[in-house]
């Protein structure tokens, strides 16, 4: 028995849609989602960590973007086609609906994961070095399948994260992006890119980590939960 609403992301992507079903969401002229209705849902939502953190700071949310997870859940529901914009408000479509109320929560899951995957671009949340007008990010994005086989190859045993990130270096030939940069750029890039923003968020690895001189976690090793194994399987075949 797998539980996708363990994950706190996907919880709150429906948190999201239920707010929607009930009432329209205000838009900002740059078409960001109002504050008043960003601090309504705070309290809905099960992921805390940047409220908190502004509020140990005594800092003020001006923007969406300033909250990352929910600028994530925007996009997702927009390529699904979950959500329509008019006249300045976002609604919820009659897919939404059709998504909350017709379908599993295991296919609702990995029908978000897999449109991220798919159709977000991964960079908007982690721009990286480019060459050419592509980036580091982007090509693994572009590339993502070669990953996903490699992890469901490995199934879910422990990754070292150096080792996999010198794979991935040497793999898709990325040397020269980091010429200046260095390894240790090229490993927050992934650590951020592909694990924390994307993989771990979504529910797909859990990974180590210890805390460096800065006090941020450096991560040592990760692997694909159940759920994330039942996400890339699913990515692989043809279900968009």
């Amino acid at each position: 028995m797998i539980d996708p609403l363990k994950n706190d992301f996907f919880h709150d992507f429906l948190v999201f849609l239920k707010y929607l079903e009930q009432k329209p969401i205000q838009r900002t002229i740059t078409g960001n989602i109002s504050r008043a209705d960003i601090f309504a849902l705070q309290p809905k939502f099960k992921q805390q960590t940047v409220f908190k953190e502004f509020k140990k700071y005594d800092w003020k949310i001006r923007t969406e973007r300033e909250v990352e997870f929910l600028t994530q859940i925007k996009f997702i529901a927009e390529v699904m086609y979950l959500t329509y914009n008019r006249r300045g408000k976002l609604l919820i479509s009659g897919n939404g609906r059709a998504f909350l109320h017709r379908i599993d929560q295991i296919t609702q899951y990995w029908n978000m994961v897999g449109y991220f995957w798919d159709k977000v671009n991964w960079e908007y949340f982690i721009p990286g070095p480019e060459i050419n007008g592509i980036g580091v990010v982007g090509i693994l994005q572009k590339n993502r399948n070669i990953i996903w086989n490699t992890l469901l190859e490995n199934g879910i045993a422990w990754i070292d994260f150096k080792v996999f990130c010198q794979t991935i270096k040497t793999f898709f030939k990325l040397e020269n992006y980091y010429q200046l940069l260095g390894d240790f750029s090229f490993c927050l890039d992934i650590e951020y890119g592909l694990l924390r923003k994307n993989l771990a968020r979504l529910g797909c690895i859990i990974f180590e980590a210890e805390k460096d001189k800065n006090k941020l976690g450096r991560v040592l090793r990760f692997k694909p939960t159940e759920l994330g194994m039942i996400a890339l399987g699913k990515a692989l075949g043809p279900f968009l």
